[in-house]
């Protein structure tokens, strides 16, 4: 089966399942919504699989039995497994930003300050990112939080030079982020005779991860395949990372 022909809207979650769990799954009750869900695939094992995403997601390895994968909103070939979905697409954002900064010729990128709020908006922290993990800042202890505090930079240099307002815009048509406001306002800042020299902006890293996590969120999974209490476990941790970055040209 060559698995690039499988439209990617019907591919937003991949569950990895061996014969016998899919054969399981189709006499267990619990499970018909999962079986017509037209988000989420399920994939068998056994299937002699082709294609590049298949030799993309072996070569990653996350082809495991029992794997609950998520597709990034940026790019429709990426998956993350569920526990690491929510932190691993809100740095690929701003690793994004940051790359278009670089193809506008910035000097310098400075992460100011990172605000933190749940899924309904509750506030959690506003500070500095150095100041994000100290402790007593957060409540619990939370895997996202964890791959945020370990991989997000707070300051990112170049050498600086002229805009590449194609290879910019290119950029953000390719990644799927031309509807980002923050990131095509700073393209069109760039260009003519006068560019901007400086500026400071806001940048949410969750806006579109939030409908792709949409998908599981509302998923119903039969407790032997050991699932449903991550599922539970992310909506917990769909957590609102909005950035204050200062851009130097």
């Amino acid at each position: 089966m060559n698995f690039d022909a499988i439209s990617p809207k019907k591919r937003k979650a991949i569950l990895v399942l061996s014969a016998e769990e899919l054969t399981r799954l189709e006499y267990t009750p619990q499970a018909n919504e999962l079986l017509v869900n037209e988000q989420v695939y399920l994939l068998n094992l056994t299937d002699e699989l082709e294609g590049s995403l298949a030799h993309k997601l072996e070569s990653s390895g996350l082809l495991e039995p029992g794997s609950l994968l998520i597709q990034s909103p940026y790019d429709t070939s990426d998956y993350a497994v569920i526990d690491k979905a929510s932190s691993t697409f809100a740095l690929a954002k701003y690793f994004h930003f940051t790359t278009l900064c670089g193809l506008l010729g910035a000097r310098e990128v400075t992460v100011e300050q990172i605000e933190v709020k749940t899924s309904k908006g509750k506030q959690l922290f506003r500070g500095s990112v150095d100041s994000l993990y100290a402790k007593g800042n957060l409540e619990g202890q939370s895997k996202t939080f964890e791959e945020m505090r370990r991989n997000l930079k707070i300051k990112s240099k170049f050498d600086g030079g002229k805009p590449d307002l194609e290879a910019a815009e290119s950029h953000l048509k390719q990644y799927q982020l031309l509807s980002d406001i923050s990131m095509k306002s700073l393209i069109d800042q760039r260009k003519g005779s006068n560019p901007i020299k400086s500026r400071e902006l806001t940048l949410s890293l969750s806006e579109e991860s939030r409908k792709t996590l949409k998908v599981i969120s509302d998923l119903q999974i039969p407790t032997y395949l050991n699932l449903q209490a991550q599922i539970e476990q992310i909506k917990k941790e769909i957590y609102e990372f909005t950035l204050t970055i200062k851009v130097e040209f």
